[in-house]
């Protein structure tokens, strides 16, 4: 016999998911007809789909007409078969997340190539750190090759009398280099997930601290002052958080009223209209709201930092050109993976139920950034031969014990404020 409490928790399960399908089969009813058909679960007919698809590809019927005499071609093809199987299960069967625009299916795929990017990382980690290198060679075939860093720091002159073609080459090299696009648009990608000027102005000087901190391990963080200040920090990154916050304002502003694809004027409107956001949360982070609640804060800026650091320290240790478009595609993953990311965080922060969970992008962003500095570490092993400098050791020391004795000032002002209010 089943006892009282197994009856109840099985019929409040029953009356929930009778719940959950009456739900989903309004929302439905209540879509524009032009997009409803995408929101109707198609699982059947994209297994077979995919099945069909297998077939042809895997030459079941025909085995003669896809063997190769190469066994890495053979490999390459299986493991590639492998990994679309996996997103096209995680495309149609992954969790939900907080994002429906454009669609769920698309944050479902983002979600399966988080996996698969987090176990790739976990298969490389478990290599030497010669044969990772060689392995980059299955993914590009200009890889495996090692490749002189590039130092901005090697002539910080501003004027350079002595230069025939440009007396201001410098500058004219800092200022005019590929990366400075790449470095506004990605603050502006920023300033659109975290949506908070000091936040993002904390990261932006605590980015240059960790190239001033690293520079004696990676010549490519040896910057001139006039390119880390001037260029970084009140160019770039200051014309990149503007544009950010302005388009921030810009959604934060508008009032949303839902409108079907059928019903907008033109086709253009139809199309774009799908990749704006449904609604515009307003996220709060309030870091001096305690002394947990900072800690949280500080955790997520130092998680941002810790992949973007990684991105130097990988290409370094396996030996990755920063013009390869392997950087250009993890990038734009991390992006898209950091939009659910902030969403999922800061609704973590903002429950105040007393037994709360992670989200899943939360969860595989820690897992991925932990897995990628592991990698850095083990793999740089024995090629940092330089100390950090004598300075910066007492000042991080200095600013972890001052950061400790805050903290614990606050907790304990916080406590008799308590005490006093109950007396």
């Amino acid at each position: 016999m089943e006892s009282n409490g197994h009856r109840k928790t099985r019929r409040r399960n029953l009356i929930a998911q009778e719940s959950s399908s009456f739900n989903l089969s309004e929302v439905i009813d209540e879509l524009d007809p032009w997009t409803a058909w995408a929101y109707r679960p198609h699982t059947i007919k994209l297994l077979f789909i995919g099945t069909c698809f297998l077939i042809w590809a895997s030459g079941v019927l025909d085995p003669d007409s896809t063997s190769t005499g190469d066994l890495v071609t053979s490999v390459k093809r299986g493991v590639f078969a492998m990994i679309a199987v996996f997103l096209a299960y995680s495309l149609l069967q992954a969790p939900a997340t907080v994002l429906i625009r454009p669609h769920p299916a698309i944050w479902r795929l983002v979600h399966g190539l988080a996996v698969v990017y987090l176990i790739s990382l976990t298969f490389l980690l478990f290599q030497k750190r010669d044969d990772a290198r060689q392995f980059m060679r299955f993914l590009h075939p200009d890889l495996g090759v090692e490749l002189p860093e590039r130092s901005y720091g090697s002539d910080c002159r501003i004027y350079v009398p002595e230069d025939p073609s440009s007396r201001f080459r410098n500058v004219y090299e800092t200022l005019f280099d590929e990366f400075v696009l790449a470095h506004i648009f990605g603050w502006w990608g920023k300033a659109i997930m975290i949506r908070n000027q000091p936040l993002l102005w904390i990261l932006s000087f605590g980015f240059e601290l960790m190239e001033l901190t690293f520079r004696h391990m990676l010549p490519n963080f040896n910057e001139c002052w006039w390119d880390s200040i001037i260029l970084d920090i009140l160019v770039c990154n200051w014309f990149g958080i503007w544009a950010g916050m302005r388009t921030v304002q810009y959604f934060d502003g508008r009032t949303y009223e839902w409108v079907g694809i059928s019903q907008r004027p033109n086709i253009i409107s139809k199309v774009l209209g799908q990749f704006t956001p449904a609604q515009w949360d307003k996220d709060e982070w309030h870091p001096l709201l305690g002394p947990w609640r900072f800690l949280q804060v500080l955790f997520l800026c130092i998680v941002f930092l810790t992949v973007e650091l990684n991105t130097f320290f990988l290409k370094f240790c396996l030996w990755i050109p920063a013009r390869n478009p392997l950087i250009v595609y993890r990038l734009i993953l991390w992006w898209l993976i950091a939009i659910p990311t902030i969403r999922e965080y800061n609704s973590f922060l903002q429950d105040r139920t007393p037994v709360k969970k992670l989200g899943a992008f939360c969860w595989l962003s820690i897992a991925t950034c932990i897995v990628e500095l592991l990698i850095c570490i083990k793999f740089g092993n024995g090629l940092y031969p330089n100390p950090m400098a004598r300075w910066l050791v007492i000042f991080w020391i200095s600013v972890g014990v001052a950061l400790l004795v805050f903290l614990i000032l606050w907790s304990w002002q916080l406590r008799k404020a308590l005490e006093q209010k109950k007396l």
